[in-house]
């Protein structure tokens, strides 16, 4: 199937064939741009970025608990995953993308609403021609360690 110009114009794609992930990141962080579906459905915000390094927030609450009476596991998973995966953009060329290839991630301690607002502070390690690599860190305002993990993307021009 063929889109129209309209049509390119309009996906979510757009802005990262003519911005560097850093402009890109940025306009998000200063309501340009509108966040992922999933960053709006978890309540995450990109609260800072330069390059190769950013940091996410969220304040979790019952809609993140599972059965258990705890944040899923996933939460910490897609907070991780949204700051590696920013980080490594950072760094990125205007047009040139990215997808993840593996990730780990290590839980340390639960996840609950009273622990308050969560950072999660991802770093690239290495940032290649074909794969970039990042570390980040779930932690409390006093620097309490709730989870962490790392990513390895490919990176290529669509």
């Amino acid at each position: 199937m063929t889109q129209t110009v309209d049509e390119e114009l309009r996906s979510p794609d757009a802005p990262r064939r003519t911005m560097s992930g850093i402009e890109y990141l940025r306009k998000l962080m200063t309501g340009e741009l509108a966040p992922s579906g999933m960053v709006q459905l978890l309540g995450l915000k990109l609260v800072e970025v330069s390059e190769g390094r950013a940091v996410f927030t969220v304040q979790p609450d019952e809609r993140h608990y599972n059965g258990l009476g705890i944040a899923h596991g996933g939460l910490a998973a897609t907070l991780l995953d949204s700051a590696l995966g920013c980080a490594i953009n950072s760094m990125m060329p205007a047009g040139k993308t990215f997808t993840t290839l593996e990730m780990k991630v290590n839980y340390v301690r639960p996840i609950k609403r009273e622990r308050g607002e969560l950072r999660c502070e991802a770093n690239v390690i290495h940032a290649g021609g074909r794969v970039a690599t990042a570390e980040g860190r779930i932690i409390d305002e006093d620097g309490k360690l709730y989870a962490h993990g790392t990513a390895t993307c490919i990176l290529f021009r669509p």
